[in-house]
C-alpha cells in the first residue's frame, strides 16, 4: 500500500497576532500542569540542599538551547539529571521564569541568578539581573557590580553598567571606583556619544583626575584618551593652558589650535572628533517656573530679563508633589474635591501629554519629593484620613513603588533635597512647626538626625547650590539658613522679604534664585558676595512656584 504523503504546516509559520485569547489561555493550562506536576517528564537533583525539581522538557527546551541540547544528548524519557554547580533555590527560581518570563530576584540573590543564567543559558533572565542591578545601584553598589562583571565576564552587564556610566557620569567620576578605571574601560566611556555631561571642559577635568591618581603608570596612555576627547569645543586658551602642557599630547593640541586657525586645512588633521556630542546637555539652558495654582509655566528670557508664558498644564490639584526628571513633570499625590490622592502623572515637554504611571501605596498630599540615583521618593505628607506620616515610598521603573524605612519624626509641608548620594528632609510641621532635619542614606535604608536649623522653616524651601543647602523662609519666617554637611551645621544668611512661604528656589548659572515669595511674583537672586537679595523681574502673576531648568532644545516647537 503506498504511503500517504502529508504536506504539514509550520506552527513558525503561522501569524501569531490576534490569538491573544488562545495564547493567555495556553499559558494559564501550562502553569496549571505545573503547579499540580501533571505529565512532568524531566526531574533534576540537587545537593544544595538536596532537592528534586521536576519540569516539562518541551518547556525548558523552548526557554534555553541550554537545556535543548542537554535534552537532545539525553535519550532517556524519564531520566534524572543531576545539577552540581547551581543552589536548589536559584535553579528553582529559574525553572519558574522559563514557564513565565519573569526572574524573582533580590539584592542578596542577584549575584546567583546571574551566573546560574549564564549557564543555563538563559538570556532573558541574565538582562533581568542585569537590569535589577542597575536598578538598585546604590543598594547593589558599583563596586559590586564591577566585581561581578569581572568575574561573569557578562556581555550584557557589561553594556548595561557602561550604558549607567554613560548616564550618570559626573556621578560616577566622583567615586572612588572611577580612579581605578582601566585605560580600556574609561576610553569605552569617554567615546560616547550620548554622554550625559553639561560640556566637554568636564570630561576634560574627569580624565585629568583619573590620570593624576597615577600619573607616572598612566602617562603612556593618556594621550589616547585625550583624543577621543571632542577637542574642537574648546578654545585656543584652553588647549594651550590645559592640554598642551600634557605629557604626549603636544601633537594633539597643535592639530586643534590648526584646526580653529585654518578651516581649509581641516580635512587634513585627522582628528578622532570634531562635532559636539548628541547626547551633551546644550550648555545654555532655559529657567522654567510652573505655577502650581494655575498651571501656566513662565519662561526666563535672560537677555531682556523677562518672564513670557511657554504653556500650560491642566493638573487640578493642590498640594501635590512635583518633581523633574528627563524631559517629564512627574506630579505626585495631591489634594482634590477634598480627597488625598495616590496617583501619579508624566506631563512630557515635547508631546505636552500626561501618561499615567503606578499609583503610590499610599495616598498623600503636602508632601516631598526627592529624586536620588534615578528613584523617585514620596516623603511623609498627610494621609487619606488627614494623618501626618512618617512613611516614604520609593519608585523605580522596574520595581514600581516600594516602601522604605520611615522617618524619624512625622512631618507635612517639609522640603527635601538630594544631595551627596543622600536626601535631607528639612522643617515641617507636625502639630507645631519643626526646625528639625533628618537624612536618609539608601544604602543603609536609616535614617539619621542632623543638627536643627535656626529657625522654624514649614512651607518652605529647599535647594543644593555651591554645594550646600538652602532653605528659604516658610510660614510666618522670612530667614534662609545654608547648611554644610560636612561640619553639619546651619547658618544664617540675609533675609527675604517678610512673606517669603511657599517660594521655590533654585541654583542657575551659579546663582541661588527665589521666585514666588509669600505667594507673590517677586523674583530675587543671591548676591553671595555682599550677602544680600538682588530684586529681579517680577513674574507675570502670583503663585506657588516650582523651577527647573530644560535644554532650549526641548521647549521648541515641532
Amino acid at each position: 500500500m503506498a504511503a500517504c504523503n502529508i504536506t504539514r504546516q509550520r506552527l513558525s509559520e503561522v501569524n501569531p497576532y490576534g490569538a491573544k485569547y488562545f495564547i493567555e489561555n495556553l499559558l494559564f493550562q501550562i502553569y496549571e500542569h505545573f503547579d499540580d506536576q501533571n505529565l512532568v517528564d524531566v526531574t533534576f537533583k540537587l545537593t544544595n540542599p538536596s532537592s528534586l525539581i521536576t519540569a516539562h522538557r518541551l518547556i525548558l527546551s523552548a526557554a534555553s538551547p541550554y537545556f535543548r541540547e542537554l535534552f537532545k544528548s539525553d535519550d532517556r524519557i524519564c531520566s534524572l539529571i543531576e545539577i552540581t554547580n547551581i543552589d536548589s533555590d536559584t535553579f528553582e527560581r529559574l525553572i519558574t521564569f522559563c514557564y513565565t518570563g519573569k526572574t524573582l530576584v533580590t539584592i542578596d540573590n542577584v549575584d546567583r541568578m546571574l551566573k546560574a543564567a549564564l549557564i543555563l543559558q538563559l538570556k532573558g533572565a541574565v538582562a533581568n539581573c542585569a537590569d535589577f542591578i542597575i536598578e538598585n545601584i546604590t543598594d547593589f553598589t558599583l563596586q559590586r557590580a564591577y566585581s561581578l562583571e569581572k568575574e561573569t565576564q557578562c556581555e550584557i552587564l557589561n553594556e548595561k553598567i557602561l550604558a549607567y556610566e554613560t548616564r550618570n557620569f559626573m556621578q560616577v567620576t566622583q567615586s572612588s571606583e572611577f580612579l581605578d578605571f582601566d585605560a580600556k574601560k574609561l576610553q569605552a566611556i569617554i567615546e560616547s556619544e550620548n554622554l550625559h555631561v553639561r560640556c566637554e571642559k568636564d570630561v576634560f577635568n574627569a580624565v585629568k583626575r583619573w590620570y593624576e591618581h597615577n600619573a607616572s603608570a598612566r602617562k603612556h596612555q593618556l594621550p589616547e584618551l585625550i583624543a577621543c576627547l571632542r577637542l574642537t569645543q574648546y578654545n585656543m586658551d584652553f588647549i594651550m593652558a590645559n592640554i598642551h602642557p600634557l605629557p604626549g599630547c603636544e601633537n594633539v593640541a597643535l592639530k586643534v589650535l590648526s584646526w580653529h586657525n585654518y578651516s581649509l586645512a581641516r580635512s587634513k588633521l585627522a582628528l578622532k572628533y570634531t562635532e559636539k556630542r548628541g547626547g551633551q546637555i546644550p550648555d545654555e539652558e532655559s529657567l522654567l517656573a510652573l505655577n502650581q495654582w494655575t498651571g501656566i509655566i513662565y519662561q526666563y528670557n535672560k537677555t531682556e530679563d523677562l518672564w513670557q508664558k511657554w504653556g500650560d498644564i491642566k493638573i487640578n490639584l493642590d498640594r501635590f508633589g512635583v518633581i523633574f526628571v528627563g524631559e517629564n513633570l512627574i506630579v505626585v499625590g495631591g489634594y482634590r474635591y477634598g480627597r488625598r490622592s495616590n496617583e501619579v502623572r508624566s506631563w512630557n515637554f515635547k508631546t505636552k501629554r500626561f501618561k499615567q504611571l503606578p499609583s503610590m501605596n499610599l495616598p498623600r498630599s503636602s508632601h516631598c519629593v526627592a529624586i536620588l540615583n534615578e528613584k523617585i521618593y514620596a516623603i511623609g505628607g498627610c494621609s487619606a484620613k488627614g494623618v501626618t506620616l512618617r512613611s516614604v515610598e520609593m519608585y523605580s521603573v522596574l520595581n514600581g513603588w516600594k516602601s522604605v524605612s520611615n522617618m524619624i519624626t512625622p512631618r507635612y509641608d517639609a522640603c527635601a533635597v538630594a544631595f551627596n548620594h543622600k536626601i535631607y528632609v528639612m522643617g515641617g510641621n507636625n502639630e507645631s512647626d519643626l526646625k528639625s532635619v533628618e537624612c536618609y542614606d539608601p544604602i543603609k535604608n536609616c535614617w539619621t538626625q542632623c543638627a536643627d536649623m535656626n529657625e522654624i522653616h514649614n512651607f518652605a524651601n529647599g535647594t543644593v547650590h555651591n554645594g550646600q543647602i538652602f532653605v528659604l523662609g516658610g510660614d510666618k519666617c522670612s530667614a534662609v539658613e545654608r547648611y554644610d554637611p560636612q561640619i553639619n551645621k546651619w547658618t544664617k544668611i540675609c533675609c527675604l522679604s517678610k512673606y517669603s512661604y511657599q517660594n521655590c528656589s533654585i541654583s542657575v548659572d551659579n546663582q541661588l534664585w527665589a521666585v514666588g515669595c509669600g505667594g507673590s511674583n517677586c523674583v530675587s537672586v543671591y548676591d553671595e558676595q555682599n550677602n544680600k537679595w538682588i530684586a529681579k523681574r517680577k513674574i507675570p502673576e502670583k503663585g506657588r512656584y516650582y523651577c527647573f531648568t530644560l535644554p532650549k532644545v526641548l521647549l521648541k516647537s515641532e
